[in-house]
C-alpha cells in the first residue's frame, strides 16, 4: 500500500520539503500526518480525502455528525466503535457503510458483519469526525430526539398506508409502546450522563417540553409532540409504580434503572395542570453517593466546629439554606459521622430519599397521623440517641424537636433561612422562647452550592465593580485579587460553568452568642457577636472561592442575593 505523503506529492499537493517538515513534527504535534498537513494550510480537505481514498482503495467519507441517524451509529458497542475508530453512517438494504480510520482493519469489519449482521462496506474517514459521530450519537438527548423523529416519521407513514388500504389500525398501543419505551429510556439515560439532579417534562402547547436542571439550572433539552405526551407519561408512571388511570391528582412514585451495573433511583412527582400532568423526576444515585463530612469540601476550621458541635451529648443542630443548596446530605453526612453500634439513631423524612445502613429511617405520612410533629413524639419512646427531622416546618414540631434538644437528646433538622443567624429568628417565629432557643441550640450549618467554572474555557477577566460594591459596599477590591469567567464551550453547553461546590457558614453558640439570643438582640447585634467570635460568613466563603479562581463574583452575588 502507498504512503499518504508519497500520494500527496505525487499529486503535487505538497512538496517534499513541506512532506518532510510535517514528518519531522509528528513527535511533537498530535495527530497523524494527514491532520498536520491541514493544520498547516497546506492542503485542503478534498485533497486529503482523495489521497486517502487512493492509498486505502475506498472511497472518502466526509463526516457531518448532524447528518447521521443516531439509530445507526449505535448498531456497534460505543467501547468497541471508540476503540477501533469506526461509525456506522448509512444503511443500504443489507449493506451498512462503516466510516473508518484504517477501513484495512479486516478484524472490524469482520465483528461489525457479526454484531450487526449486515455486509460491511469500509470508507475511510478523519479520525476527529469519526470521534465527534461518536460523541453525538452516543448522547442519549440525541438519541431520544431521534426517537421523536422516528415516531413522527412512522405516524406519516402509518397515516398514508391507512389512507390507501382504508383499513383501521388493530393494535395502535403495542406499535407506539417500543419507541415510547425507547424514548423514556433516552430521557432518563441523558440525565443520568449529563450530571443533572431532576427532569421537568411539561405539557405545553404545541409540545411537551422537556428541561433538565443542571448544577441548579434548568436547560432545556427537547420537545415531545402532544399526541405522544400521554404514552410518555403513562409510561413513566407504570415504571413508577404509580396509577394509570389516575390524571386529576397529584401521585408520587419511585423508580429505578440500572446501567453498566449502577443502580440510580428516580422521586416521581406527577401533578395536574391546564396542559396536562406535569411530571419531575428527581435523581437519587444511591450507587454513587458517599455522606462523609470530609469530602463536603469544608475548610478545615469549619470541619473542626462541626466536629465540635456532633460530638456534644444533647441539643440541636440546624442547617439552613434554600432549596437545593445541600442540606440534606450535609445532614446525611453528619449521621453517618454519627452511625455506631452504640448509638441508637432515628430519622423522620419527607421523603426517605437515601436508605442508610444502620440507621432506623421512618417515612412522614399525615395521613395516618404520621406527620413531623406526631412522628417526633413517637421516636420520644423509641429510646433514641440521635433524632433526625427532615425539616421543621410549623409550631407543633418547633416545640417538640426544642424539647426533645432540652431533655438529652441530639437533634439535628433543616430551617429555611438565608444564613445561620436567620435560624434564630425563625425559631423565634415559630413560637419558641428564646431562652430555650439559646439553652438548645448547639449550632447552626448555613450553605449554597456555587457553580464552577468550566477548566476547559476558564479565562481571566476584570471585576464586575457594581456588584463588588452591592456586596462589599466601600471596601476596595484588594490588589492581588485575579478574577475568572467561562467563556462558554461544548464542554458546559456554552453556559460557562461546569459542576458545583459548596460553601459554608458555621455558627457554633458560644456563651456571649446565648447571652444575646437569650435577651432577644436583633440579628444585625448577633451576627456581630458571632463574626468576632470566629465565624466567616456565606459572603467571605464565596470571595474566598472567587480569588481561588473557582467561581465568579457573579454567581456568588446572585447565589447569596436569591
Amino acid at each position: 500500500m502507498a504512503r499518504l505523503g508519497d500520494i500527496l506529492v505525487s499529486r503535487g499537493m505538497v512538496t517534499q520539503n513541506q512532506l518532510e517538515a510535517a514528518l519531522a513534527a509528528q513527535g511533537s504535534e498530535r495527530g497523524m500526518l494527514g491532520q498536520i498537513l491541514l493544520r498547516r494550510n497546506l492542503i485542503s480537505l478534498d485533497q486529503l480525502g482523495d489521497a486517502l481514498a487512493e492509498q486505502y482503495g475506498v472511497d472518502y467519507f466526509d463526516i457531518v455528525p448532524q447528518a447521521i441517524n443516531v439509530q445507526i451509529a449505535r448498531l456497534l458497542p460505543e467501547n468497541l466503535a471508540r476503540e477501533r475508530n469506526c461509525v456506522p453512517v448509512a444503511i443500504h438494504g443489507r449493506e451498512l457503510q462503516l466510516a473508518m480510520v484504517t477501513p484495512d482493519d479486516i478484524d472490524t469489519i469482520s465483528e461489525t458483519e457479526l454484531i450487526t449482521g449486515y455486509h460491511v462496506k469500509p470508507l475511510v474517514a478523519l479520525d476527529n469526525a469519526v470521534q465527534a459521530a461518536l460523541d453525538r450519537g452516543f448522547d442519549d438527548r440525541m438519541t431520544a430526539r431521534q426517537t421523536i423523529v422516528d415516531m413522527k416519521m412512522a405516524d406519516l407513514e402509518s397515516a398514508e398506508h391507512l389512507e390507501e388500504i382504508d383499513l383501521e389500525p388493530t393494535d395502535a398501543v403495542e406499535e407506539e409502546q417500543a419507541p415510547v419505551v425507547r424514548l423514556v429510556r433516552s430521557i432518563l439515560m441523558g440525565a443520568i450522563n449529563a450530571g443533572c439532579s431532576d427532569i421537568h417534562l411539561e405539557p405545553h402547547v404545541p409540545e411537551m417540553r422537556v428541561r433538565y436542571r443542571v448544577d441548579g439550572e434548568l436547560q432545556s433539552v427537547m420537545t415531545i409532540p402532544n399526541h405522544t405526551e400521554e404514552s410518555v407519561v403513562a409510561r413513566i408512571k407504570v415504571m413508577a409504580d404509580m396509577d394509570t388511570t389516575e390524571n386529576r391528582r397529584p401521585q408520587d412514585g419511585r423508580l429505578t434503572i440500572t446501567e453498566a451495573g449502577a443502580r440510580v433511583n428516580f422521586r416521581v412527582s406527577t401533578i395536574p395542570t391546564v396542559g396536562g400532568e406535569k411530571v419531575v423526576m428527581r435523581l437519587l444515585d444511591e450507587g454513587g453517593k458517599s455522606f462523609e463530612l470530609r469530602t463536603l469540601g469544608l475548610s478545615d476550621a469549619d470541619l473542626k466546629k462541626i466536629q465540635s458541635l456532633i460530638d456534644k451529648p444533647h441539643g440541636m443542630i440546624v442547617v439552613t439554606g434554600p432549596t437545593g443548596s445541600g442540606k440534606s446530605t450535609t445532614m446525611y453526612s453528619v449521621l453517618s459521622r454519627l452511625n455506631a453500634v452504640n448509638r441508637n439513631i432515628v430519622t423522620v423524612e419527607d421523603p426517605v430519599e437515601y436508605r442508610l445502613t444502620g440507621i432506623n429511617q421512618v417515612a412522614s405520612d399525615n395521613e395516618h397521623g404520621l406527620g413531623f410533629a406526631n412522628a417526633l413524639k413517637y421516636m420520644m419512646r423509641q429510646d433514641p440517641d440521635v433524632i433526625m427531622v427532615g425539616e421543621i416546618r410549623d409550631q407543633e414540631t418547633a416545640g417538640t424537636a426544642v424539647q426533645a434538644a432540652l431533655t438529652g437528646h441530639l437533634l439535628i433538622s433543616t430551617l429555611h433561612t438565608n444564613d445561620s443567624v436567620g435560624a434564630v429568628a425563625r425559631l423565634n417565629d415559630l413560637g419558641v422562647d428564646n431562652f430555650k432557643i439559646a439553652g438548645s441550640l448547639n449550632g447552626v450549618i448555613a450553605q449554597r452550592l456555587l457553580r464552577t467554572i468550566c477548566d476547559e474555557c476558564r479565562e481571566p477577566c476584570s471585576p464586575n465593580e457594581q456588584l463588588w460594591t452591592q456586596m462589599m459596599g466601600d471596601k476596595p477590591i484588594p490588589d492581588d485579587a485575579f478574577f475568572f469567567q467561562g467563556r462558554g464551550c461544548k464542554k458546559c453547553l456554552g453556559t460557562g460553568y461546569s459542576g458545583r461546590l459548596p460553601i459554608f457558614e458555621v455558627l457554633v453558640m458560644t456563651p456571649k452568642l446565648a447571652e444575646a439570643v437569650e435577651r432577644g438582640a436583633p440579628a444585625s447585634e448577633i451576627s456581630r457577636i458571632a463574626i468576632k467570635e470566629g465565624l466567616v460568613d456565606l459572603r467571605q466563603a464565596g470571595l474566598s472561592q472567587v480569588f481561588a479562581g473557582r467561581t465568579s463574583l457573579e454567581e456568588v452575588y446572585y447565589k447569596l442575593s436569591s
